[in-house]
Formats: C-alpha cells, structure tokens, sequence
C-alpha cells in the first residue's frame, strides 16, 4: 500500500470513528468494514491499530472495536515536563492556570457532586488528617479528591487538563515543593473546603481553594529561591 493509499485509508476509518463517536455504536466487523473500504482486513487491523495507540479506538476481546474520546491529558503532561526542562521558571505560570481553572468550575462542581462522591471525599480527608499528623504526606489523597471534586462538571476538556497537572508534578524530579510545612494544617485545610462544599458555602469555598493555592505558591516561590 501506497502512502497517499494509507492516508487515504486513515481518513476513511477516522470517518467512521467520527460517526460512532457520536452514535456510541461500536465500530462494524473488521471482516465488513474492511469489505466495506475496499482493503484487506491486515491493512485496516494495522490502521486500527495505529488509532488504538493514539487513544482513540479500543479492542474488547470477543466484542469488536470501539471509538471512545481521545484523552490528551498524557501528551500534555509530557509537553509540558519537555518546557520545564529548559525553563524551570514556567511551572508558577502553570499553577496559576489550574488555580483559574478550578476556582472557576468550583460553584458548577459543588452544584454536581452526588452523595456517593462526597462520602469519597470525607473519607480522604479524613485520611489525609490522619498522615499529617503521623508526618506523612498525602499526595494520592490529595489528587484524588481534586478528581472527585470536578468529576461531574461534563466538561471532558477540563478533566484532562486537571489530569495533566497532576501527571506533570508526578514526572518532576525535584517535589520539594510538595511537601506543605504544616502537613497538619494542610489536612485540615482539606476538610473544612470539604464541609463548606457539604454545606454548599460558596463563598468559604472559594477561599479555602485559594487558601490552598498561596500555600502552594508560597512553597513553589520558596524552592526557587533555593
């Protein structure tokens, strides 16, 4: 097969992932589709195959192909690890457009969360009480309630962008910032954003989300001064 005949089979089979995207119907056969495209079942498998790595097609055994939402969040982080590389100074710069980005959606996520979500996320901040007071940080606990949180938003984009944040601070070599100087008070903190976010207090919401931010600039502006 030709280049220009491999393209041309690319944007065929992105067509069709494009239309089930939006149906929800898994991909037809190989045996048909590839009838259908007028190649053999190799050369679109091997297409497939190239979209399954990019995220966008998945193989369920016995079931047959499916178009799902290509998540960008890995690419970004990736990106975004290459730039802090050769320019460390971008990472306050990067914080500052998560913190717009979830003091923004956090009156639409308190409005979303449901009973199950909230249970989750008392149960993290009580842990995460729990390690601060035994001197241990809480790095999983603390991702995953920012997850919990702006999970039932409904804006894909924005859970990927969250994503890449934490995925970013898990490649960085040097996490000194990490690590609040009162791991206690950082924990508690936690918990009364999740009681206003129990009580629906918008307002105190907010400023126990900021509150968390200017810890967390404080420690990034202090390792840079290092």
């Amino acid at each position: 097969m030709s280049e220009t005949q491999e393209f041309d089979l690319q944007q065929k089979v992105m067509e069709v992932i494009v239309e089930r995207l939006a149906t929800g119907e898994r991909l037809p056969p190989e045996k048909k589709l590839a009838a259908d495209l007028g190649v053999s079942r190799s050369a679109l498998r091997e297409v497939l195959r190239a979209f399954q790595a990019s995220g966008l097609v998945v193989a369920l055994q016995g079931s047959g192909w499916y178009a799902q939402p290509p998540d960008v969040s890995a690419s970004i982080a990736d990106g975004w690890n290459i730039l802090l590389r050769t320019q460390p100074n971008v990472l306050p710069q990067l914080m500052d457009i998560r913190y717009v980005l979830e003091v923004g959606f956090l009156e639409r996520a308190i409005e979303t969360l449901g009973i199950s979500d909230l249970q989750k996320m008392r149960d993290l901040t009580d842990r995460m009480v729990a390690k601060a007071r035994r001197g241990e940080e809480f790095v999983e606990e603390d991702r995953e309630f920012h997850r919990i949180l702006f999970s039932r938003t409904g804006n894909i984009l924005l859970e990927q962008l969250l994503k890449a944040f934490w995925d970013l601070f898990n490649q960085i070599e040097d996490l000194s910032f990490r690590r609040s100087s009162d791991l206690v008070r950082s924990a508690e903190l936690h918990q009364q954003l999740f009681q206003a976010i129990l009580t629906k207090d918008r307002e105190s919401a907010t400023r126990y989300l900021r509150e968390q931010f200017t810890d967390i600039r404080r420690r990034l502006d202090g390792s840079q001064t290092l």
